[in-house]
């Protein structure tokens, strides 16, 4: 019984240390609040400005139409 638990105790660790961790959810993109951006996405569609639609194909946000806080 020794020898079996001696067997068994590294196979589990093995299969515990190889599951992968969990990733995290890509995040939302950051719009300015009442953007062109903005109001396609709560309508439920896409943005399409050609600069918009230009900086999504890179997975940016346009920075004309969603120009950053300035502090």
């Amino acid at each position: 019984m020794k020898y079996l638990t001696l067997l068994l105790l590294p196979t589990v660790l093995l299969f515990a240390a190889d599951t992968s961790p969990a990733t995290p959810a890509k995040a939302a993109p950051k719009y300015q609040e009442g953007s062109c951006c903005d109001k396609a996405t709560k309508r439920g569609d896409k943005c399409n400005h050609p600069c918009c639609v230009k900086a999504a194909k890179v997975g940016k946000v346009c920075d004309h139409c969603n120009e950053p806080v300035k502090k």
